[in-house]
């Protein structure tokens, strides 16, 4: 159906993006952006949710540096994956991480999507770990024995979030479960992309623990992430395009997953076009309202 599911968030990136430049900082987010997902939607197969299930994510920060991208992920499943007998391979992984620039629902963006693989004992069609670009996606849910489609996720963990830990249930950090972006992954079984099908690798990857990612800035337990596994890699800017983005992440049971809205600006832009500071207030202004999940903070 391609319709643009950016417009809600483009007036915000201008904003930010013409503060940035007023207050002599790169565009091109010279600070960590935080997408916080729900501590209480982790789901295990003994029906536990929360912080007591290895699929709990906490969330995932960004921020671009120097011409490097750095990833920061907080969870409690590490990047071996876990041990599972309900699984065909024995274990459940990470699926991988997508971006999609293409301004469109993440079905009507196959074949346009870009797509990073960083974790091990996955499901993943990528044969190594690296960026990749005109990727198609799957969904490996079934043969690790998870759910249909993220309403069976929301339906299935709600319940159990408030009766365990009093949680908020099902959300995906800063998209709903059931936003119209994940078009067919609402209730389509096995529709909801987790894993690379196919695509061309345009380059590699280096991973970085969490004492590397602390060093430069990345402080997850300040937005309350306390997963027991801290995590990220870093890549060459030039391996994605520039825009409004949507990235995400699952678990290839689709036990809990996160996403993340947000901008890479082009890294040519001229510091000597500043807008008035009256424009800058009232883009801002106009912004504010979508503040409550996005949070920002300087390296």
């Amino acid at each position: 159906m391609n319709t643009n599911f950016f417009t809600k968030t483009s007036l915000i990136t201008a904003g930010f993006t013409l503060a940035s430049l007023s207050l002599g900082v790169n565009p091109s987010m010279a600070q960590w952006n935080y997408s916080m997902d729900s501590f209480t939607d982790g789901h295990q197969a003994d029906s536990t949710v929360g912080s007591n299930s290895v699929f709990e994510f906490y969330g995932m920060a960004m921020m671009e540096k120097d011409g490097e991208v750095y990833i920061g992920m907080n969870s409690n499943l590490g990047l071996d994956g876990a041990s599972s007998g309900l699984a065909d391979d024995g274990i459940i992984s990470y699926g991988d991480l997508f971006f999609n620039f293409t301004g469109d629902g993440l079905d009507d963006a196959a074949g346009n999507l870009f797509a990073i693989n960083f974790a091990n004992n996955t499901n993943s069609g990528a044969d190594r770990a690296g960026v990749y670009q005109n990727v198609t996606g799957t969904n490996v849910a079934k043969q690790n024995s998870g759910f249909r489609h993220l309403n069976h996720h929301a339906n299935k963990v709600n319940g159990l979030s408030a009766n365990q830990n009093g949680g908020d249930g099902a959300n995906m950090g800063d998209l709903a479960s059931n936003d119209a972006y994940w078009q067919s992954g609402i209730a389509g079984k096995h529709d909801v992309v987790t894993s690379i099908a196919s695509g061309q690798r345009v380059g590699g990857i280096n991973m970085l623990e969490a004492s590397t990612l602390t060093s430069l800035g990345l402080d997850f337990a300040s937005y309350g992430g306390v997963g027991t596994q801290t995590f990220g890699f870093s890549f060459d800017r030039s391996l994605l395009p520039s825009g409004d983005f949507i990235a995400h992440i699952f678990a290839e049971c689709i036990n809990d997953g996160m996403a993340m809205t947000g901008n890479l600006a082009s890294a040519d832009v001229d510091p000597e076009s500043v807008p008035e500071p009256a424009s800058i207030l009232g883009l801002l202004a106009v912004g504010g309202v979508m503040l409550n999940r996005k949070r920002e903070r300087h390296a």
